[in-house]
């Protein structure tokens, strides 16, 4: 499916600005993979859109919700951290 693959996303919170590094898989409408090296939880994937909740422990505790749009290459989407929500964009990097 489009979403699978490695990501490299860049996003800016209150702190300044950040850097992660998602991995997913697909199987059918089920997303799985990592979000900094975290196992992501409840994903799921049309092929193009999707959304995943991570537990962060770096470099505070905090679940995320997030929700993103894949375009060939390219995906943005948004996280939601406690009481903020974070945009994000990002490029597919090379296997």
């Amino acid at each position: 499916m489009a979403v699978d693959g490695a990501w490299t996303i860049a996003f800016r919170t209150p702190g300044g600005p950040g850097r992660a590094e998602m991995v997913f898989r697909t199987d059918g409408g089920r997303l799985t993979g990592t979000y900094d090296g975290v196992a992501i939880q409840d994903g799921h994937t049309d092929g193009r859109e999707l959304s995943f909740t991570a537990q962060l422990v770096s470099p505070f505790k905090v679940k995320i919700k997030a929700s993103a749009s894949v375009d060939g290459d390219t995906i943005t989407g948004r996280a939601r951290a406690g009481l903020i929500t974070i945009p994000f964009t990002g490029t597919r990097t090379a296997a």
